[in-house]
């Protein structure tokens, strides 16, 4: 008897060795191809976090925001720095490029948004009466007309684009707002926060639409495909949700493996980035009914504040809290397995 109970824990063993060995070659550990990071110019001699980044249409320049209360422009080809924006008076915590490319818009913990043009750098104006800490906004993806703006209370805001003033706001179910999202389409607008509920808002008849619960806590990211397909949500439950972006019904669920989940992107439209609060970055085919992970990262060195995904070069840009900014690219197998190059600014 105990030998056959050995025999049994040894093909145990050895089917539980091999599904591992299984899962390791289906996924790929890649290294980013470059990265950029900050200087130590802070007060308290460090570098600044980065907090978030947003890429012109063209795939040319690079914004960064993060805790030092600037935004910087980057030459995406060589990493080289190309302006400094200080306007802002705390932490800056969002920053989006227009659909066209003529401007971006920076927002943070001073309770401003302020518009800039793309080319010249210059402030265009600031947005009227945000009246609270911004947290995160999105631009209508149809024309950039209008943006929705969420922060540390119970409100979403929608802002025209043109002057910045304040056309419609709404409440939703808790304060404290960390993410908010349009629909391809720019016909709805997703936001949640502390309590978890995504609430969904129809901007055609100026109503809530459906809230979505699944989640347990805070949600810290919201992100939808491309396609229009898919509603990804992830935070402090260790949990990456994806709904159907036509009926909002819940399709799958992802265990993030490693720490709460930061930020969300899509890849195309069956596959999905996320990045946590433990340094890691997973990308999974959600495709099949099962997700399966296919790309892990684990390079950066604190929180990934933001990911970021450029169709064009096929490739996928993260900041952290670890003031970097790293390129990811797993199109081309050459890049993906190449050493970095360095850029420090």
């Amino acid at each position: 008897m105990k030998k056959f109970t050995f025999l049994r824990v040894c093909i145990l063993f050895f089917l539980m060795l091999g599904l591992t060995v299984q899962a390791s070659a289906e996924t790929n550990h890649l290294r980013s191809v470059r990265f950029i990071k900050m200087q130590q110019i802070t007060a308290e001699g460090r570098a600044p976090v980065v907090t978030s980044l947003s890429l012109s249409n063209d795939g040319k320049k690079l914004v960064t925001v993060g805790d030092d209360h600037k935004a910087r422009i980057w030459n995406v080809s060589d990493g080289s720095p190309l302006h400094t924006i200080s306007d802002q008076e705390d932490w800056v915590r969002a920053v989006k490029f227009s659909a066209d490319g003529e401007f971006f818009v920076t927002g943070g913990m001073d309770n401003k948004l302020y518009a800039y043009d793309a080319q010249t750098f210059a402030r265009k104006f600031e947005f009227i009466d945000a009246g609270t800490a911004v947290r995160a906004f999105s631009f209508s993806p149809s024309d950039s007309s209008r943006i929705a703006v969420v922060g540390f209370d119970s409100s979403v805001s929608i802002y025209d684009t043109t002057m910045g003033r304040r056309m419609h706001s709404w409440q939703v179910t808790s304060n404290d707002q960390r993410a908010v999202a349009f629909s391809t389409d720019s016909r709805y607008i997703a936001s949640a926060g502390r309590d978890g509920v995504v609430c969904i808002y129809d901007t055609g008849r100026n109503t809530t639409h459906t809230l979505l619960r699944g989640h347990t806590s805070r949600i810290w990211s919201i992100s939808f495909s491309a396609d229009g397909n898919y509603l990804a949500t992830g935070g402090e439950d260790r949990k990456i949700i994806i709904w159907c972006a036509k009926t909002f019904k819940k399709l799958k669920e992802i265990d993030f493996p490693s720490g709460k989940v930061s930020a969300l992107t899509f890849c195309g439209s069956n596959m999905l980035a996320a990045g946590s609060t433990n340094n890691q970055i997973c990308v999974w085919n959600i495709a099949p009914t099962s997700p399966k992970m296919v790309y892990t990262m684990d390079e950066h060195q604190g929180t990934i504040a933001e990911l970021l995904w450029d169709d064009k070069s096929k490739t996928l840009i993260s900041c952290s809290f670890d003031s970097t900014v790293r390129f990811w690219n797993w199109q081309v197998p050459d890049m993906a397995i190449e050493n970095p190059s360095t850029t420090v600014h």
